[in-house]
């Protein structure tokens, strides 16, 4: 009984694995997205380094996603 349960969860989460890397490389790229918006837009007015800093931060995480979930992939 145990191992029909244990097998059936394994196929599940295998089954699903692919698309869970496609959305992790789309969850990236909206990042990558909001971080150069976030980037630019502390840049323009003085003063809001906080905005500059989570542009960078929002980016790096975003492209460390696109690159995980491409690797992934292959």
């Amino acid at each position: 009984m145990e191992q029909r349960i244990e097998n059936a969860i394994d196929h599940a989460f295998e089954s699903i694995s692919p698309q869970l890397n496609f959305i992790n490389v789309g969850f990236g790229i909206v990042l990558v997205i909001l971080g150069i918006v976030l980037y630019y837009s502390g840049k323009r007015t003085k003063g809001k380094s906080g905005k500059t800093n989570a542009g960078l931060i929002c980016a790096a995480i975003g492209i460390f996603g696109v690159v995980n979930g491409i690797i992934r992939m292959f």
